[in-house]
C-alpha cells in the first residue's frame, strides 16, 4: 500500500480518535466524486486494506453516480444520519458542500478533503496527494515534450468546480513563462 493512502487513513483515524468516544468499530466514509471511476476506485482498494491493516475500521465507500455538489450533499446527509465517525471526501465543489459538511462536523464527525479540497471551514484539514506546482510544471513540459514543433494545447477539466484541477490548470498558467520559457515559442495558451 502506497504511502499516501496509509497517511490518509492514519490521519483520519488520527483525528477520529482524538475527537470521538471510543466505539467498537470505526466507520469512515471514503466519499467520492462519482462512483465508477478508476482512480477512485483504486484509492477504496487502498483504504480497504489499510482498515483491515489497523483492524477494527469499517470504510464505506460512497458517492454520487454523476459528479455533482448536489449528489455528494445527499451522500453526505445520509451518512450523518448513519452517524459515521468521519467523512473523507473528494469534493465536487470546494464551496457547496460547505454547510452540510458544518453539519456534520456540528455532530461530532471529522471532515476531512482529500485530492480535491473543501473550503477550509468545512473540514479539519486537506490532504493534497501532490504539489500543485510540480503538475502543473509536468503538464506544461509533457505538452511541449509532446509536441516538438509547436502547437495548441488546451486544458481540458472534469468540471468547472474541480478545485484541484482548477489549482493544477493555474499553476500550469504560472509554469510557461517562469519554468518553460525555451517552450514558449511553441506553445500557445488557449485559456
Amino acid at each position: 500500500m502506497s504511502l499516501m493512502k496509509k497517511l490518509a487513513v492514519a490521519t483520519a483515524l488520527t483525528a477520529v480518535m482524538f475527537s470521538a468516544p471510543a466505539m467498537a468499530q470505526t466507520k469512515i466514509a471514503l466519499v467520492v466524486k462519482s462512483l465508477g471511476n478508476g482512480f477512485f476506485d483504486a484509492a477504496n482498494k487502498g483504504a480497504q486494506e489499510a482498515a483491515a491493516e489497523l483492524g477494527d475500521v469499517e470504510v464505506i465507500y460512497t458517492g454520487p453516480t454523476t459528479a455533482t455538489a448536489e449528489g455528494q450533499i445527499e451522500v453526505i446527509n445520509s451518512l450523518i444520519a448513519q452517524n459515521v465517525n468521519a467523512i473523507a471526501i473528494s469534493a465536487n465543489d470546494p464551496d457547496a458542500l460547505v454547510p452540510a459538511l458544518k453539519s456534520a462536523q456540528e455532530r461530532g464527525i471529522t471532515v476531512i478533503s482529500w485530492d480535491s479540497g473543501v473550503a477550509a471551514e468545512g473540514r479539519s484539514v486537506h490532504l493534497n496527494p501532490s504539489d500543485t506546482n510540480l503538475i502543473g510544471e509536468t503538464i506544461i513540459k509533457l505538452a511541449a515534450d509532446y509536441l516538438p514543433e509547436g502547437g495548441d494545447v488546451a486544458i481540458l477539466s472534469a468540471a468547472s468546480t474541480a478545485t484541484n484541477q482548477n489549482a493544477w490548470i493555474e499553476a500550469a498558467k504560472a509554469a510557461m513563462p517562469d519554468k518553460f520559457s525555451e517552450y514558449q515559442p511553441r506553445l500557445r495558451r488557449l485559456w
